[in-house]
């Protein structure tokens, strides 16, 4: 089959899923594709890479200006120095909440029919649906919250609309009869219920009865398609993302599509590091938000000055080995030479993409020549006593190769936090080991950095959005529109764009 293979993007996000189908042989395979997202920024950042992909080689030197500038990039700023793609580009995303009462379900589909017949669709051309419901009712983080809450009364699951938008799919697929389907979830779907019921039992049941045949696509050999105790759970970290990642996904073809009952499955790949993906960019210091006690501004030699031993009480509670490193730390940040950089919204960098520890593979996917340097790279202010416990963290980690609990802190660096003895959260702060792939990026890094702080105890910081776009695998030149927090929303909502690239070189072989 010599055509392309239309998408429908469901609950799209920023794009990570549509973003590896989009890429999959270079953007000759899967096209064009329908977004369908409720968030009006990840929307603008939709449209924006939309927009790149589409752009011709003699406008895409105004793109790169744009993104290059010191301008919140929004569509509609774009939209006027590219007017020519405006018609095709907000036919391609449509801002809209899925299950909300704004649609029914005849005109929610008519809409979407609606536009990928403008964006060139025919009946005769293969049609594939990915995507899948917001994962807040399913994660593991914050069902203890949620079962204290429905003990008291506060929180019903089956009045919880998101526990049911899988059913839009239900809707959505019999409509279109797409050729296959990939839904995805966290794998907290696996053990969540309603009515006390498995919910995802449920779900498999119903896509089952809708035609198509389910398949894992995890094991590393041919699966039995009628085998009902499938492990759909795939961690991104065997699949190349530096990530440890777990996401459900359900590969769904329709029962006329092929007569086999095999279908090879994705191939493990060499593990990729946290260090291996952020050694070659530029190093960072944290802004200094709070200074306790004094009205310091921010400065390179305020930063500094809050690093100093005067602020560690003589050490006092701390072991001897953590003391040694820590010390020379320190004094290493007072004698560095080097100028430590806040970052911005675009960095140049004159090695930009001369790395030594990525595979060319990846080198391929991660870097753009044409950028020179790095989009969203800007770190965040960190109070001063956050500094130092950022600073004793890393170091604790890299000596001991894990990072602390609250109780492995000395007194004098301890939150000042009613419930800082309670054994509740005594893992808040936690520095991502550089030396493996990273622990899952999640929203929650929108609300602070407490548990995404950087490896090098140089830096004393949380990560920055273009790191944690590294680690989620979005290539450079991905443009992430909004303030800082909604970057960062974004990005640890996403479904590893480089895992969607070979969940849809299975889907291409199928059809």
């Amino acid at each position: 089959m010599n055509k392309k293979i239309s998408v429908i993007d469901l609950f799209a996000g920023p794009g990570g899923l549509g973003e590896g189908f989009s890429q999959f042989q270079s953007g000759k395979t899967f096209g064009p594709s329908v977004s369908i997202e409720m968030d009006k920024v990840a929307c603008d950042t939709l449209r924006l890479r939309k927009l790149f992909r589409s752009l011709k080689s003699n406008d895409k030197k105004k793109y790169y200006e744009l993104v290059k500038s010191d301008e919140n990039v929004t569509w509609e700023s774009a939209r006027e120095t590219f007017k020519n793609y405006a018609e095709y580009i907000d036919d391609s995303v449509w801002n809209h909440e899925l299950g909300s009462d704004q649609h029914d379900e005849k005109t929610t589909n008519d809409e979407i029919r609606r536009r990928l017949d403008k964006l060139g669709h025919t009946k005769d051309k293969p049609l594939v649906i990915i995507g899948g419901p917001p994962c807040q009712a399913y994660s593991l983080i914050g069902r203890a919250s949620r079962k204290q809450m429905s003990l008291k009364g506060n929180y019903v699951p089956e009045k919880d609309n998101r526990h049911f938008l899988y059913q839009w799919y239900l809707n959505i697929i019999p409509e279109f009869k797409p050729e296959a389907f990939v839904m995805e979830n966290v794998p907290g779907i696996l053990s969540s219920k309603v009515n006390d019921q498995p919910i995802f039992k449920q779900i498999l049941k119903d896509l089952r009865g809708l035609g198509y045949e389910l398949f894992s696509l995890k094991e590393n050999k041919q699966l039995d398609l009628f085998d009902q105790d499938l492990d759909f759970k795939l961690k991104a970290s065997d699949y190349g993302v530096a990530q440890d990642r777990q996401r459900v996904i359900v590969l769904g073809l329709r029962k006329d599509i092929t007569n086999t009952k095999k279908i090879s499955c994705l191939l493990q790949t060499e593990t990729n590091t946290v260090e291996s993906l952020l050694s070659e960019m530029p190093k960072l210091r944290s802004g200094l938000s709070k200074v306790e006690k004094t009205k310091s501004k921010d400065s390179l030699e305020n930063w500094k000055e809050q690093l100093r031993h005067k602020y560690w009480k003589g050490f006092e509670g701390i072991e001897a080995d953590i003391k040694k490193e820590l010390k020379n730390k320190i004094k290493e940040i007072q004698d560095k030479r080097y100028v430590f950089d806040r970052g911005g919204k675009y960095i140049h960098c004159s090695r930009y993409g001369l790395s030594n520890s990525i595979s060319s593979e990846l080198i391929d996917w991660y870097v753009d020549e044409n950028l020179e340097g790095y989009l969203n790279h800007e770190s965040r202010s960190h109070m001063d006593c956050d500094l130092r416990r950022y600073l004793f963290n890393s170091v604790f980690t890299s000596v001991r190769g894990k990072p602390p609990l609250l109780n492995d802190y000395p007194a004098f660096l301890l939150p000042d936090h009613k419930n800082k003895d309670s054994g509740n959260h005594k893992d808040r702060f936690r520095t991502i080991d550089g030396s493996a792939p990273s622990k899952t990026i999640t929203s929650h890094i929108s609300k602070d950095g407490h548990a995404f702080i950087h490896h090098d105890p140089m830096q004393c910081r949380s990560l920055t959005v273009r790191e944690a776009a590294r680690i989620q695998s979005f290539p450079d030149n991905y443009y992430f529109c909004g303030n800082r927090t909604q970057q960062y929303h974004q990005v640890g909502n996403a479904v590893p764009p480089y895992l969607a690239l070979q969940i849809a070189q299975k889907v291409s072989e199928v059809l």
